[in-house]
């Protein structure tokens, strides 16, 4: 038996096997099946990116996480929350602040008596670094902003010193801190106008 002669018929046509099997005979129709081989994937990516639904997966996913949650005490939920939030689609900015972010602080409104200081200025950081990392037009601050916990609710746990602490650290930070550096000008101008 000679085996000279033996073609791999299971090898599969890639890239260029078009044309080199037809000898380039049929040269126009053979390069578009080699074009059309070549950005198949890039073709299917791009399609997949116009057809997804980030807002509706965002919301199939967060209605999947709520039960998950509700369990749970308050530290741990709002650790989960937060860890959800950064699973959630960033195309879908928008359904996170308001459907997730916004919801739990509204559902979950006497939390903030069981967490630690700490764990309210986390969230409000957290919260401070979804608005500077997305430009979004669909109210999204606006509802991250109802989301933040306030001084009064950061400070109901805390030792004195703490609170002060927790104050001052909330006006340096965040889109509040022109009240420090408006205060801290206004007592310069005090002191040169008394010489």
């Amino acid at each position: 038996m000679n085996k000279s002669n033996f073609i791999n018929y299971n090898n599969a046509i890639g890239f260029g096997e078009a044309t080199l099997a037809t000898g380039g005979a049929a040269v126009p129709f053979t390069a578009i099946i080699d074009v059309a081989v070549a950005l198949l994937p890039f073709v299917v990516t791009w399609a997949t990116g116009f057809t997804a639904h980030p807002a509706a997966d965002a919301r199939d996913f967060i209605k999947n996480a709520k039960p998950n949650i509700a369990k749970l005490e308050a530290r741990k939920r709002l650790a989960n929350v937060i860890l959800y939030s950064q699973k959630i689609n960033p195309r879908a900015i928008d359904v996170n602040a308001r459907e997730w972010l916004l919801w739990y602080r509204q559902n979950y409104q006497d939390d903030y008596k069981l967490l630690l200081p700490d764990d309210k200025i986390y969230w409000n950081n957290y919260i401070n670094s979804v608005k500077q990392a997305y430009n979004n037009p669909n109210n999204m601050n606006v509802n991250l902003d109802q989301a933040m916990f306030t001084n009064e609710e950061i400070n109901v746990n805390a030792t004195p010193i703490k609170a002060a602490s927790n104050i001052l650290k909330n006006l340096t930070t965040g889109k509040t801190n022109w009240v420090l550096y408006g205060a801290i000008a206004l007592g310069v101008i005090l002191l040169l106008k008394r010489k």
